[in-house]
């Protein structure tokens, strides 16, 4: 791929990317200064741009032959296990944070939670991970050196993105970032390493559906939550550090890169 053909798909996917959050954003916004905070409303407008991005990113994986590289196709599942720590340390995380769980939930409200939840499993997935830094590694090349390049340029831009929200104070806001960074890092090592996307999808959409189960039915003002503190973001920080310490063990002691995937 030529360097102007990389840039040009590159900004337009960003581009579509930023308007679906913002126009998400906005429309929430609306809603809340109409007296519409209802958990259901809020939650489906979340999906149905979730829904948008999956396809968008799909579109754009397509369009410049990326399944391969995405592990959509072509590819079979590879060293499984390495998925299994970020798993088990994330759920057990988020369980030790998350609120007292209202067991008053209505039944409509937990399928909802379900289907937002896999949602967002696969909108972040296929567009961060399966089209954009397998578009970085595309463009870039197959050495480990650019392929870590291409990871943490895709992770720092996951991170960034959870600023749009900008709803927990600055300390918050920059935990979020952190956090999310190293995450992305990690899940952008896994894939690299495993080839397939779908089993990574699947662990996040658990990893979140633990996340936020404590807020299911819970009106959008309600989940407002006050600034955070520069004590509780450091500790946010430092708990998610882990992940980026098996990232940056994976690649060291693991081959980034199946000698027969052509790129």
């Amino acid at each position: 791929m030529d360097t102007k053909q990389f840039w040009k798909q590159l900004t337009l996917f960003i581009i579509i990317l930023l308007l679906i959050l913002i126009t998400r954003e906005y429309i929430s916004y609306q809603l809340i200064n109409n007296r519409i905070e209802s958990y259901q409303t809020h939650t489906i407008l979340s999906i149905s741009a979730n829904l948008i991005l999956i396809l968008v990113s799909l579109f754009f994986i397509n369009k410049n032959g990326l399944y391969t590289i995405a592990g959509l196709k072509g590819t079979t599942l590879k060293k499984w296990y390495l998925l299994v720590f970020p798993l088990i340390f994330l759920v057990v995380l988020n369980i030790l944070v998350i609120d007292p769980i209202n067991t008053d939930t209505l039944y409509s409200n937990i399928v909802i939670y379900t289907i937002y939840s896999m949602s967002i499993g696969f909108a972040e997935e296929l567009s961060i991970r399966g089209f954009m830094q397998s578009h970085l590694i595309n463009y870039f090349g197959q050495t480990k050196k650019s392929i870590v390049i291409s990871i943490f340029i895709a992770s720092a831009f996951f991170g960034v993105i959870h600023l749009i929200n900008f709803d927990k104070g600055f300390y918050g806001e920059m935990s979020q970032v952190c956090f999310a960074t190293f995450i992305g890092v990690m899940f952008g090592v896994l894939l690299v390493i495993t080839k397939r996307i779908y089993p990574l999808i699947l662990v996040h959409t658990i990893i979140d559906f633990v996340a936020d189960l404590d807020t299911v039915g819970m009106p959008i003002t309600e989940k407002i939550s006050d600034p955070t503190t520069l004590e509780t973001a450091i500790i946010i920080t430092l708990l998610a550090f882990p992940c980026l310490l098996y990232a940056v063990f994976l690649m060291k002691k693991q081959p980034l890169i199946h000698q027969n995937q052509k790129l």
